[in-house]
């Protein structure tokens, strides 16, 4: 194994930002892949940050580069407190936040049940609840979006994807990504400087959103206008063909 290249790897996450990346990447390299994914998840402030690095075998060197790295932002969003198809979507969220996710989706660990024993599966229940209140909320279409957005927040990462439905519009609203490229000789992106930047992309993603609302509602509002007048016009057109015929007929008595 080539410690200097773990090393010299270490060295680099860690000047780009990546904290504690040494054991996985120890870990990756034992099995010497032809390249492989190391997964990193930072938050900053409320906004939650994951990467993708990607690692690959220089063969004429014999030691492992940083290619590139997949950057995505998920933004909050803020959660409505209302009440919805029955349930209380603030008390909904506090049940989530109570419920360690990544134990509940842990389908592998063996223990001992007793279904006598209660206490040995409360967690479980609570799991259930969780569930019965999204289900609930599915309903409705507003209480997708909530579900959704629940779904996004607590259960990110979560290799179950079956269990979260159609999330892909309330996802493609909240997120936003980019590839930054790490070349031999030069420092690289940070995590910092990555992170700037998808807020600019974020800002502008919305600024893209509303002016695109805008014009659709200027756009509505001009085929109104133009669907009213066009009636006017037409009812003017009667008006008078019913005028002229009625003054014909006036004409043909005298």
């Amino acid at each position: 194994m080539n410690i200097e290249n773990i090393s010299a790897l270490m060295g680099q996450l860690q000047s780009l930002g990546f904290e504690n990346a040494g054991y996985s990447l120890l870990k990756r390299i034992s099995f010497k892949p032809e390249n492989f994914i190391l997964s990193q998840k930072i938050e900053r402030a409320k906004d939650r940050l994951s990467f993708q690095l990607f690692f690959e075998k220089d063969i004429k060197q014999d030691i492992y580069v940083l290619s590139h790295y997949d950057a995505i932002l998920q933004k909050e969003t803020p959660l409505i407190d209302a009440a919805i198809n029955g349930i209380n979507t603030t008390n909904l969220e506090k049940s989530m936040i109570e419920i360690d996710w990544k134990n509940a989706f842990d389908f592998v660990t063996k223990k001992q049940l007793n279904l006598e024993d209660k206490t040995g599966w409360e967690k479980e229940l609570k799991v259930e609840s969780v569930i019965e209140g999204l289900s609930e909320l599915e309903k409705s279409e507003a209480g997708k979006v909530v579900s959704v957005g629940l779904k996004l927040k607590y259960w990110a990462g979560i290799s179950y994807q079956e269990l979260f439905g159609n999330i892909s519009p309330l996802k493609n609203k909240s997120e936003v990504s980019q590839r930054f490229y790490v070349f031999e000789g030069q420092t690289g992106i940070s995590v910092d400087e990555a992170y700037r930047f998808l807020q600019i992309r974020w800002l502008e993603k919305q600024m893209q959103a509303k002016r695109k609302h805008t014009d659709s509602a200027e756009i509505g509002e001009t085929e109104k206008d133009s669907h009213t007048s066009s009636g006017s016009g037409l009812l003017k057109k009667k008006r008078l063909g019913r005028s002229n015929t009625f003054k014909s007929k006036k004409q043909v008595q005298q």
